[in-house]
């Protein structure tokens, strides 16, 4: 019998450190209801001692997926623990994932702690999430850097405390296919082999040398069985392993290996396409299995031919759900509507003088007019915005795409901005760019507006193991 690989989904936690990605817990919602569609096993859906929109977002997909089971983040310190525990009290199926670095350096310089009271503070934590009843894993961050002594103690006292998964992280993204194996078979060995009452092992792998899917593979074949992934691979610096591309190393490999998933691989190209659309961030045309030209053959190219039934099979566009139906995309859901109403806009643009954009706006009643120069017509545009409603953001990222194909297509533009240390961003469709570009910025706008950040100092995100400190 097949060993069946748990899929856990962390697009909606780590995939959201991307610096150009900012999703709102409405967009993590309906992308968590994609996932679901995919057949993940998990689905992270955020850190909820890190932000409000975080724990609201774990909150909302936990009320609103019905089969996977929905993961809260928490480091190992009692508050994140009772923080995910509140936010996970009306999911149907509560996942806590309680997390600690082993490494040295962390121990001593972050956490500021010896290695017995790191111990005494998994146990405790695990302890507490197990009595509430929920399923748990910890996961031990920068497993490749602890001490091999130390990384053993933190597997027996997490697996004494009753975790489900123990996870491995491969935190800095520098390991080998091999040396994964070797410290799967490590934790294995400590754990008395896999099967059984002992926990099942996990891989976590990031991509900083190339090598996250090809790890994740290695750490499966060594007796692993739950893999966390994202979305396209996205994720902080280079990206975590990528979930199309596991999901196909297991479709070409596991059944030698004695292992599979249960992914629907038809619903890929959707889910993509939906992360490329709630993001504005375009995957490489040659990006394995979701890139543009991926599956499609070289005209005139016999390559493909020399390839087993299996695997020609499985590389085709049909198998990841490709063309897409005539309407692919679930709903997006609609901008809400904030305090500023665009009028009227115009730009004069001409190659003797610099362009000048006008735009009116409406706010509470009144009407705002503003021109402003500007790099080119858009750039005039957002200047003209910015002293219209009297702030000035950071531009991070300005995303065009063509959805048609032909000179009368439609455009979509995805506008990501940054006012006092937190990210807003905003989406239009129109077969005027200039136009796509001027409501998407209003509409980025508008969000910085409902958020309540112009009112005075508000709480904003921090990432990563900065909360620690």
């Amino acid at each position: 019998m097949a060993r069946r690989i748990e899929i856990f989904d962390t697009t909606l936690r780590d995939g959201n450190k991307l610096p150009f990605a900012v999703l709102s817990p409405g967009d993590r919602l309906l992308l968590a209801l994609q996932l679901e569609k995919l057949g993940v096993d998990v689905i992270e859906a955020g850190w909820p001692s890190a932000s409000a929109d975080e724990a609201e977002c774990v909150v909302r997909v936990g009320s609103q997926v019905t089969r996977p089971w929905v993961a809260a983040l928490a480091r190992a310190i009692p508050g994140d623990v009772q923080k995910a525990l509140e936010c996970l009290r009306d999911a149907r199926h509560p996942y806590l994932h309680v997390y600690m670095s082993v490494s040295a350096q962390f121990l001593r310089q972050v956490l500021k702690a010896d290695e017995a009271q790191a111990l005494e503070s998994v146990s405790q934590c695990v302890r507490t999430a197990r009595a509430a009843g929920v399923r748990t894993q910890f996961s031990l961050s920068e497993a490749p850097h602890g001490r091999p002594e130390f990384v053993r103690e933190v597997v027996a006292a997490a697996r004494e405390a009753g975790a489900d998964v123990i996870n491995l992280a491969d935190t800095n993204g520098i390991l080998s296919p091999e040396g994964t194996a070797d410290l799967v078979r490590a934790v294995q060995s400590a754990l008395g082999g896999p099967g059984g009452s002992a926990p099942a092992v996990g891989i976590h792998c990031h991509d900083d040398l190339g090598l996250a899917a090809a790890n994740s593979l290695a750490g499966l074949r060594a007796g692993a069985a739950h893999v966390e992934v994202t979305v396209g691979g996205f994720g902080e610096r280079a990206g975590n392993a990528a979930l199309e591309e596991v999901a196909f190393l297991i479709s070409a490999f596991g059944a030698a290996e004695g292992f599979e998933h249960g992914l629907d691989l038809s619903q890929i190209a959707l889910t993509s396409r939906l992360f490329e659309s709630l993001t504005g961030i375009r995957t490489h045309p040659n990006k394995a299995v979701i890139g543009q030209c991926a599956l499609v053959p070289a005209p005139g190219g016999f390559a493909g031919a020399s390839m087993e039934p299996r695997l020609r099979a499985l590389l085709q566009e049909k198998t990841i759900g490709l063309p897409l139906p005539d309407a692919p995309l679930p709903s997006l859901p609609e901008p809400r509507s904030g305090p500023y109403e665009l009028e009227a806009f115009n730009v004069l643009s001409s190659s003797h003088s610099p362009p000048v954009g006008l735009v009116v706006i409406r706010r509470e009643g009144k009407t705002l007019t503003q021109t402003s120069h500007g790099d080119g017509p858009i750039d005039a545009l957002f200047r003209a915005v910015d002293k219209a409603l009297g702030f000035s953001t950071r531009m991070v990222l300005y995303s065009v795409s063509t959805l048609e194909a032909g000179t009368e297509a439609a455009t979509e533009v995805v506008v990501t901005a940054e006012l006092r240390g937190r990210r807003f961003h905003g989406r239009y469709r129109s077969t005027d760019v200039i136009e796509a570009s001027l409501r998407a910025y209003l509409a980025c706008c508008n969000a910085i507006g409902l958020s309540g950040i112009l009112d005075g100092p508000g709480e904003f995100h921090v990432a990563g193991e900065y909360l620690w400190e």
